[in-house]
C-alpha cells in the first residue's frame, strides 16, 4: 500500500497498524475518487479501531465474479467479527479491470488470508484501486467502482 502501514511486529504475533498518512492525504485522494469509493474511503469509522464500522478484523466468506456482457462485476464478502462488528460487510465492484489474490500458506492455525487489517482506496485511470492487507496475504481490485454495504 502506498500510505497504509500494515507491518509485522518483531514478534509476529500481530501487526503495526498506522493508517495515519493515508488519513492526512485522505481529503486530496477523495476528490479523485469515484462516488461510491470516496463515500466508503471517507467513513468515520472506516479507521476507527473502536468503530463497529471499521474494516479491522473482518473475515474474507464469499466471492462472486460475474460476466455480464461488456462488464465484468464483483462482490466480496466479509463476515463480521463477533467481538467487533454489528454485522458484515459486502463491497461490489462494477467494471472490474483486475483482481489479484496474494495468500500465503497458513500455518492451519487461521484461514488462509486470515483477518482483515487494513485498506487503501486509490484513484486510478480506470476509476479506482483498492488493496485489502490481510493477516496471511493481500486483494487488490481495479474497477470503476465501488459500493460498500454494511449488512
Amino acid at each position: 500500500m502506498q500510505y497504509v502501514r500494515v507491518e509485522p511486529l518483531p514478534d509476529r504475533y500481530g501487526f503495526h497498524l498506522d493508517p495515519g498518512d493515508y488519513l492526512e492525504a485522505l481529503p486530496e485522494i477523495s476528490a479523485g475518487l469515484p462516488p461510491g469509493a470516496a463515500t466508503y474511503a471517507c467513513d468515520p469509522g472506516h479507521y476507527d479501531f473502536r468503530s463497529s464500522r471499521c474494516v479491522k478484523d473482518l473475515e474474507w466468506t464469499r466471492t462472486v465474479l460475474a460476466d455480464e456482457q461488456t462488464v465484468i462485476s464483483l462482490e466480496l464478502a466479509l463476515s463480521a467479527n463477533e467481538w467487533k462488528h454489528d454485522s458484515g460487510l459486502r463491497l461490489r465492484y462494477t467494471d472490474v479491470r483486475s483482481f489479484r489474490t496474494d495468500a500465503e500458506e497458513s500455518d492451519g492455525t487461521m484461514p488462509r488470508l486470515g483477518a482483515l487489517q487494513l485498506d487503501e482506496v486509490l484513484p486510478h485511470p480506470a476509476g479506482m484501486s483498492h488493496e485489502i492487507s490481510f493477516t496471511c496475504g493481500s486483494i487488490h481490485i481495479v474497477a470503476a467502482d465501488l459500493v460498500a454495504v454494511w449488512e
